[in-house]
């Protein structure tokens, strides 16, 4: 059958490279659908999503209901008759009603390679665990989270220099090309949903605050993986002198000192901050102090006037 309707759900800028995509071509949504406008930084200012601006920018319809599966939002999507809903980072659930409205179903894009890495933070798991090779998934809508039939996979590789700001780019990018490769054969009836095997399934839990702060007694390369996973933004970070400070760039070393984990060791010039860990010591390359912009590590030093023998913390 060929797709007329399509409906749109995101929120993150995850999903803006696909909503750009799919509007420069036959599926341009007849309806994009976003989470609320929500107050943020310290003026609590009404802040619009990602997909909200894009929209506004296209000039496509834009629905952003406090609840998508009530009465009103059902009604109002149910009019439109879509023959698919796309989600993409969309951050909200959908019910059984919602989800038997379109012919086609709803499919979601998800950036991992399923059922490895279900549920919120995929792709800072990825890092965090060290892989090589990540992806996307294209699957159908069923109630158990990111569990339905595959539609659709794609591999990348994942470089030594790739951080979450990177790699969340990539997947975003070629996601996005995926969508329309999907649509195509959905159209074609040419495309074969797989069952996931349950055995193989792994979680990427919602990130808490506990998961930013590093513990610089773990070995150098899980610390390196920890940073990798959360740089540029939102960062993790430790505490010097007691205060905040986002790392989001290291480099690892073959020396490995005696002194207590978290201690600055050497001061190498314009190469950064040296410090230990539980295993190897780990070069500092890139730090943001609270409140101020990202620099090198050694410009932070210059202010600093850091003395080997400092010590990073968890804050106590």
């Amino acid at each position: 059958m060929q797709i007329k309707t399509v409906i749109f759900m995101g929120t993150s800028q995850f999903a803006m490279p696909s909503l750009k995509l799919l509007a420069s071509t036959r599926f341009c949504p007849s309806l994009c659908i976003t989470q609320p406008d929500r107050p943020r930084g310290r003026n609590l200012k009404l802040n619009y999503t990602e997909i909200k601006k894009v929209a506004i920018e296209l000039n496509l319809p834009l629905y952003q209901p406090e609840d998508v599966n009530s009465n009103e939002s059902l009604n109002r999507i149910s009019e439109l008759n879509p023959d698919i809903i796309i989600t993409v980072a969309y951050g909200g659930y959908l019910k059984r009603t919602l989800r038997k409205i379109p012919v086609l179903g709803c499919i979601n894009l998800h950036p991992s390679l399923l059922p490895k890495y279900r549920g919120a933070a995929p792709i800072n798991f990825t890092l965090f665990n060290g892989e090589r090779i990540t992806g996307n998934t294209i699957f159908r809508i069923v109630a158990k989270m990111d569990a339905g039939p595959v539609f659709y996979q794609s591999k990348l590789e994942i470089l030594e220099e790739d951080n979450y700001s990177t790699l969340s780019e990539k997947l975003a990018v070629a996601g996005a090309v995926d969508l329309i490769k999907v649509l195509n054969l959905l159209e074609e009836n040419d495309i074969y949903p797989e069952i996931q095997n349950e055995e193989k399934v792994s979680f990427s839990n919602k990130l808490v605050k506990s998961d930013f702060l590093i513990d610089w007694s773990m070995e150098f390369y899980k610390i390196r993986n920890r940073i990798r996973g959360l740089a540029d933004k939102p960062g993790a970070f430790t505490f010097f002198r007691g205060k905040q400070l986002k790392i989001l760039q290291v480099r690892e070393l073959i020396e490995h000192s005696f002194e207590k984990p978290g201690t600055i060791v050497d001061l190498p010039g314009k190469k950064g901050i040296v410090v230990t860990t539980g295993s190897n010591n780990l070069l500092l390359e890139k730090v943001q102090p609270a409140g101020k912009k990202v620099m090198q590590a050694f410009e932070f030093n210059l202010g600093a006037r850091i003395k080997p023998g400092e010590r990073f913390t968890n804050g106590i």
